[in-house]
């Protein structure tokens, strides 16, 4: 089984993003917090499209 994290970072950043607007009440930074996670998220998720990618092509 070929293992594919893409569709697992991409969920990690939807709930990250989400995570951060649901407690911008809770404390200041939160929108900030989850936008930066979100953004590491998405660019792990484009780094393991790459890889897969190079992989089916070999």
């Amino acid at each position: 089984m070929k293992n594919n994290y893409t569709v697992f970072f991409i969920c990690l950043f939807i709930v990250s993003i989400a995570g951060g607007f649901a407690l911008k009440n809770v404390f200041e930074y939160s929108v900030l917090i989850g936008i930066s996670l979100g953004v590491i998220f998405l660019l792990c998720a484009a780094f393991f499209v790459g890889k897969f990618q190079k992989k089916s092509n070999s």
